[in-house]
Parts: structure tokens; C-alpha cells; sequence
């Protein structure tokens, strides 16, 4: 029911009419006058209604007649059309516009009348008539069409085309002045229902709407190239004022350029262009297009200005959810911007100290935000500071009703998880969304590499938890983190373990996870009988590549530590007897050259000696001559020293020279 029916209930009233009536005529405060115009209009107290009326007479502001006139068009109020057309008579030019667009809205069969009498009065300006012919035509009614073909006859030329073009722009034809073509458009048209007129009209408008839409944005973006390529020729030294000025541009695509031309000048700016850019992208926090605020919110991260940070702060309470999500992380990366003065302590390399300080508890109570992209931005953020007090917070947001929220959390715990929060993440673990579970298991994986040591408590409860995800968890990625992290922090006793996995029916990528757990666990044990006995079983089941793998990978590992070299030079012996096994002399050839260089006693000599006659000897048998002759030219230098092994090989090169 509008305003100005009959039936219309009493708005309730929530603010005092005198209020609202100083908000109106503050010019100074655009947003609260529109605001409080809106308000008066919707309240049916008398004192509002009178507000109004007084406004709309005062012609001579403009920016109080307009701000009503909006309002009345918003919410198509037919009470004050006297007002209206007193505008349009005698107001300034904004003013009569806005009475005729208002009027436009709001007409109705007296409106069109009075209208009517308003064109056809010689003694009217023309400039008033045609802002009244211009009413009834965008005004879409069928009553209108009669008053508008009358006037293509007008006296007045300028009244007459203005009647031509109402015309057309309702119709969608354009017969210009040739009243007998609109004639007889108009009789083939006149008998239409109503309803059906509305629809024909509306349809037309609704095409015509996206076609200038279309138009509009191949202008922009027209003007925007046009922009960047006088962006580039510009020289340097003119770039900073050029990327002033399309601050102030009324296009928010120009101004989106000037945010992003400011953040590349702004490392190269010195300190009077920094602080001129500093200016704009401030301004450009306010801007009205929230794609732009979002854009320049996003740049004051980079600027070490205090007054950057203070907005920042503000829009992280007031802005709009995604400029509020923007601050966040602008805020976050204020902390690796340096404030002159400032010391950054080594401990957080190029992180600025005092601003992390700051920045921590804004985004604490960010994480109450009741946007959810807001919550998102500050868990993101508060894990990529890695700050300690971030660990708790998170953990708390493991609970969060909503999954982004606490998947969020748990990819953030992945940086800054310690032992302080392991009951939160074992807890959470029987969390229904896999991208969580498999955060979280990554979470455990990093307190278990960098945090603090675990208690022997604590390590059997996580294993635990892991062994059961590794069993049942119904996500493959899920199970195989969790073999990794068993790896990770896992001792001995896990590996019968993982050797069942290993041997159960299970997706490839977890079996090839907990064959690398198993290998993981045997390279940190230092423990050469432990390899041993694995070596062993891998040859009893056959499992050829499994058993390279194994040996190969710790052989290299202990080689590379000062503790285990000794058990690395055994483990690779074992490795060359594998290679052998399974006819794989060409790859145990290096590993026999390093180790006959290696100081050893007789009977290691030996026993490598007839490795490397064994290698020649496959080879000879695959017909590779060149590496059996190989063989024996590696041996030469150690033959002096062995037990007897001069005659094999002698035998060997003769066997090889005699295939040539």
C-alpha cells in the first residue's frame, strides 16, 4: 500500500520529525540528508507531512528539493504532485528536472491533465513545456500517448519535437514529426488492454536498458584502455600527478587504475610522493564503489603511514564485510612493513614487532565479526603472523559452526600449532568436512616438526588418533597425511603397523605414503640391525623395488650424517647385494667404484671384489662386453691385495675379449 493511500497504516515512528528536518537541510552531509528525506516521507505524522510540503516549496535550495524528490520516487508517494508541479513551473533547472522525473514516476490520469493544461499554455516558458511533454513520456501511460500526438501540431517547434522524442522514447519507433505515421501506429495500438500496453512497454524498456548497459560498459572499458596507454607514454616523473587526478575521477574504473598505479609508485616514490599517494589511496578507502574501497584498503598495507594503520583500523569495525575482510589482511601486512624508527627484532625477521603487538587483538575480535568472510580473513591472517597467542584462538574456531570458518583455522594451525592445543586438534579430528581433517593432521605434522617437544603422553595419544585415521578415515588424502605424520614422530613399534597397511588392499597413493613412513622411521633410527631385518623381509615377500627404495634412500641419508656414516657404507653394501640379486648390475657399478676406494680390511675387499666380478659377469651374460672389461680394469688395483681373485678375473677379461 503506498504512502498516499487512503488505507495506508501510520509508519512507526522511530525519530523526532524536528531531527530529521535539520538532517534534511544539512547540504553538508549528503548520505544523512538522503536518509533523513527517506525517513520524512515514509512517516504520516503531520508534522513530517508538513516538512515535506515546506521542503518541496523551497525551490530556491536545491539540494533539499532533490533530496525529497528522490525519496518520493523511490517510493512512488502521490500525495505532494501539487508540490511537484509547482517545482517544475517555477524551480531552477536541477530542480525542474527532478520534478519532472519525480512527476514521471508518480503520474497518474490528474497528472496527466494538469501536465497537459502546463504544455499547452502559451504562456509558459518552452524550456517548462518540454520538461513537462519529457514527464509524460517517460511516464509509460496510455493516457499520455493522446496529449503527446496533440502536440506534434505544437506552434512551438521545440515543444513539438520534444512531443516527437517522448514518443519515441516510450514506443521504440521514431517517426519524427510525421504525425500521420504516429496516427496510425497509435490506432493499431490504442485498443490494447491495459495490462498488455504495460507489458509491451515495459519488455521495450527492459531491452533498451541492457542495450545501453552493454554500451556503457564498452565505453569504460574503451576509456579505460584509452587511460592506460596515456599512463605508459607518460614520462616517469609526471606519473605521480597524472595518478592524482584519476583519483577524482567520477568512474570507478578509472579510479580502480589510479589504486593500482599507486601501489607501483609507491616504492619508488620518495618521501613527498609516498605521503602524496598515502593521501590519495586514504581518500580512495572512502570511495563509494566498494570494488575501488576494497582495492585501496588492500594497498594501505604496504604504507608505513600511521594514518594508513588508523584507518585500517577503523574500517575493520565499520567498513562493509569485504572491505572489513581486506583490512584484515592489510593490517597483517602492515606487520612486515617497516615504521621508520622501529627496530625489527631478528626473531621475526622483516616483521615489524610492535605493529604485530596491534595488530594480534584487532583481529582476535575480528574473529566475532558476524560476516563470515570477515572470520575467514582474520583466522587466515592470525595463522600467517605464527605468533603464539594465534595457536589457542584458532583452536577455538575449530568448533565454528560454519566449514569454511573452521577449515580456515585448521590450514592456519598448520603454522602456528604447538603442543598447547593438541587435546583441540585430536578432538576435532572427527570432523565431517575432509578439508579440515586433512588441515588439521597437517597441524599435527608441523607441532611435531617445529613445536616444542611432546611428552611421551602426548605422543601416544596422537599416535593413536593417527593410526585411526590411517584405518578408517573414509578420505584417501586424509590417510595419507596421517601416514606421513606417523612417519614423522613414530618410532619402531609402528612399523608392523604400517607393514599391515602396507599389505592391506588400499588406494596407491596411501600405500606409497606409508611405505615412505616406514622408510622415514628405519633412517631416524640409526639402527642397522632394525634395516637389516626389514631387508629381510622385503626379499621374503618379494618385494624387489621396495627393498632398492629402502636401502637406497637410508644408505644415502646416513652417508650424509658425521653419527652414521659408518652404517651408511654398510647399508649401501647391502643395497649392492640387492641390485645384484635382481640383475641390476649397471646401477650397482658406482656404488662398487666408491666403495673399493674406501679403506677396508681383507675380507671387505674381498667380498666387494667378487661383487664386482659378479656384476661383470651379468653383463657379459646380457652381451655387454664393454662394462665386463670395465669390471676388470676397476679390479686391477686391487687385485695385488685379494685372496685369488686374479685368476676370475683373468678369466672374466678372457671370456670378454673372446666374444669380440
Amino acid at each position: 500500500m503506498l504512502p498516499g493511500d487512503p488505507g495506508a497504516q501510520p509508519a512507526f515512528p522511530t525519530e523526532d520529525p524536528a531531527r530529521l528536518r535539520e538532517m534534511l537541510y544539512d547540504s553538508t552531509n549528503a548520505s544523512s540528508q538522503s536518509q533523513a528525506a527517506l525517513m520524512l516521507v515514509q512517516d504520516q505524522r503531520p508534522d513530517a507531512v508538513e516538512i515535506v510540503r515546506r521542503g518541496l516549496r523551497q525551490t530556491d535550495d536545491p539540494d533539499v528539493f532533490l533530496a525529497l524528490a528522490a525519496a518520493l520516487k523511490l517510493t512512488r508517494d502521490i500525495r505532494f504532485t501539487d508540490e511537484l508541479l509547482d517545482g517544475l513551473s517555477g524551480g531552477r533547472p536541477t530542480v525542474r528536472q527532478a520534478a519532472a522525473e519525480t512527476l514521471a514516476v508518480v503520474c497518474d490520469t490528474g497528472v496527466v491533465l494538469r501536465l497537459q493544461a502546463l504544455i499547452e499554455n502559451p504562456r509558459v516558458e518552452p524550456e517548462i513545456r518540454q520538461q513537462a511533454v519529457a514527464a509524460l513520456g517517460r511516464s509509460g501511460k496510455k493516457a499520455a500517448m493522446v496529449v503527446l500526438l496533440e502536440q506534434l501540431n505544437n506552434a512551438e517547434q521545440s515543444v513539438a519535437r520534444a512531443a516527437a522524442d517522448a514518443l519515441a522514447d516510450q514506443t521504440g519507433v521514431n517517426y519524427g514529426l510525421d504525425a500521420a505515421r504516429w496516427r496510425a501506429w497509435w490506432q493499431a495500438h490504442r485498443d490494447r488492454p491495459n495490462e498488455q500496453w504495460l507489458e509491451e512497454r515495459l519488455g521495450y524498456q527492459s531491452s533498451r536498458a541492457r542495450r545501453l548497459e552493454g554500451e556503457l560498459d564498452r565505453a569504460k572499458s574503451q576509456l579505460v584502455q584509452l587511460h592506460q596507454q596515456l599512463y605508459q607514454r607518460l614520462p616517469v616523473g609526471d606519473r605521480l600527478g597524472h595518478v592524482q587526478s584519476l583519483a577524482d575521477s567520477e568512474d570507478a574504473c578509472v579510479r580502480s587504475l589510479a589504486v593500482t598505479w599507486s601501489m607501483e609508485l609507491l616504492p619508488q616514490a620518495d618521501t613527498v610522493g609516498q605521503r602524496a599517494l598515502s593521501n590519495a589511496l586514504i581518500r580512495l578507502s572512502h570511495d563509494g564503489d566498494v570494488t575501488v574501497q576494497r582495492a585501496a584498503t588492500l594497498t594501505l598495507g604496504r604504507i608505513a603511514d600511521p594514518r594508513a594503520f588508523d584507518q585500517l583500523r577503523r574500517l575493520l569495525a565499520t567498513g562493509k564485510p569485504s572491505v572489513r575482510a581486506a583490512a584484515s589482511h592489510a593490517l597483517t601486512q602492515q606487520t612486515l612493513t617497516r615504521t621508520p624508527g622501529v627496530e625489527l627484532a631478528p626473531e621475526t625477521g622483516l616483521r615489524n614487532p610492535e605493529r604485530v603487538r596491534q595488530v594480534v587483538p584487532l583481529l582476535q575480535k575480528a574473529l566475532d565479526d558476524p560476516a563470515l568472510e570477515v572470520v575467514v580473513a582474520a583466522a587466515e591472517d592470525l595463522g600467517a603472523l605464527g605468533v603464539p597467542e594465534a595457536g589457542p584462538v584458532l583452536a577455538g574456531l575449530l568448533r565454528h559452526q560454519s566449514e569454511s570458518v573452521r577449515q580456515t583455522a585448521a590450514q592456519a594451525l598448520e603454522r602456528v600449532a604447538d603442543p598447547t592445543v593438541l587435546d583441540n586438534l585430536l578432538a576435532s579430528l572427527e570432523d565431517p568436512a575432509v578439508t579440515v581433517r586433512f588441515g588439521l593432521v597437517g597441524a599435527l605434522g608441523k607441532l611435531v616438526n617445529e613445536g616444542k617437544p611432546l611428552t611421551d603422553g602426548q605422543r601416544s595419544r596422537m599416535l593413536t588418533r593417527l593410526e585411526e585415521l590411517l584405518l578408517r578415515d573414509p578420505d584417501s588424502g586424509v590417510r595419507s597425511r596421517a601416514a606421513t605424520v606417523i612417519g614423522q614422530t613414530g618410532a619402531q613399534v609402528e612399523l608392523p603397523f604400517l607393514w599391515r597397511r602396507l599389505q592391506a588392499r588400499e588406494d596407491g597413493r596411501v600405500l606409497e605414503k606409508t611405505w615412505g613412513a616406514m622408510i622415514e622411521i628405519m633412517a631416524r633410527s640409526a639402527n642397522l640391525e632394525l634395516v637389516r631385518q626389514w631387508d629381510r623381509a622385503l626379499y621374503n615377500a618379494q618385494m624387489g623395488n621396495r627393498r632398492l627404495q629402502l636401502l637406497s634412500e637410508v644408505a644415502e641419508r646416513w652417508k650424509r650424517n658425521e653419527g652414521t656414516r659408518n652404517l651408511g657404507v654398510t647399508v649401501t653394501e647391502l643395497l649392492v647385494q640387492a641390485q645384484l640379486d635382481q640383475n641390476k648390475w649397471a646401477a650397482a657399478f658406482p656404488l662398487l667404484h666408491d666403495l673399493l676406494e674406501r679403506p677396508g680390511t681383507a675380507d671387505e675387499l674381498d667380498r666387494r671384489l667378487r661383487w664386482l666380478l659378479k656384476a661383470g659377469e651379468k653383463a657379459l651374460l646380457e652381451g655387454n662386453r664393454s662394462e665386463a672389461l670395465r669390471a676388470v680394469r676397476e679390479a686391477q688395483p686391487f687385485l695385488a691385495r685379494s685372496n685369488g681373485l686374479a685368476v676370475e678375473f683373468e678369466k672374466l677379461d678372457q671370456k670378454a675379449r673372446d666374444k669380440q
